[in-house]
């Protein structure tokens, strides 16, 4: 069964990462950016 995807959006880098490293633990496929305009070109990537 794939991944799901999820995109944090975080301009706090030690919660960022955090929030990764459980979904990733969780099974989850995270991607974490810091601006709103990332999150936007990211989400439109998939």
């Amino acid at each position: 069964m794939p991944k799901e995807n999820i995109l944090v959006v975080e301009d706090e880098e030690d919660i960022a990462e955090l929030i990764r490293y459980n979904l990733t633990a969780e099974g989850f496929d995270a991607v974490c950016t810091g601006s709103g305009e990332e999150a936007v070109r990211l989400a439109g990537l998939k």
